[in-house]
């Protein structure tokens, strides 16, 4: 038998797929916006207005690289967690779930850097909800992914 998601409205399984499909779509716009992000540091510094980023732009091309970095991976285990669900199997999920822990960590401290060169109560916030959002994301992935083992008992 199959439990729900997101407050009742899709079983696990659907809940899995529009969070891989989800986790694509970020990917992509991550890589897109952190590659406009990184040409403008190199090509039109004198454009950016915020002081401590023109004191040291290559902190933040190297933030950037790292999260682009970040987004192909996401992108090919995130491919990979749809694929798993296409053919109902867990194995093809779980590089997924492991990579999504290990961001999580990643984006925390990462949060946590930021916060410390630039204090924002909106970063903090953000950052916040991202870790709420990508923790909620891994236990319905592990429910279904429990479901899938034959391990889910209610």
């Amino acid at each position: 038998m199959s439990g729900t998601c997101c407050f009742g409205c899709c079983t696990e399984g659907h809940g899995t797929l529009i969070i891989g499909i989800l986790n694509i779509i970020g990917a992509i716009l991550s890589m897109i916006l952190n590659f406009i992000w990184i040409f403008l540091l190199i090509n039109h510094p004198d454009e950016i207005e915020k002081v401590y980023i023109r004191q040291d732009p290559h902190r933040y091309i190297t933030f950037s690289c790292i999260y682009i970095f970040m987004a192909i991976v996401n992108l090919i285990f995130s491919c990979l967690m749809v694929h798993g669900y296409r053919v109902r199997n867990h194995r093809f999920i779980m590089p997924w779930f492991v990579w999504n822990y290990a961001s999580l960590c990643v984006v925390a401290v990462m949060i946590l850097i930021r916060s410390l060169i630039n204090p924002s109560s909106a970063a903090v916030l953000i950052g916040g909800l991202y870790l709420a959002v990508g923790t909620y994301y891994s236990l319905v992935v592990k429910r279904f992914v429990d479901e899938l083992k034959g391990g889910l008992i209610y």
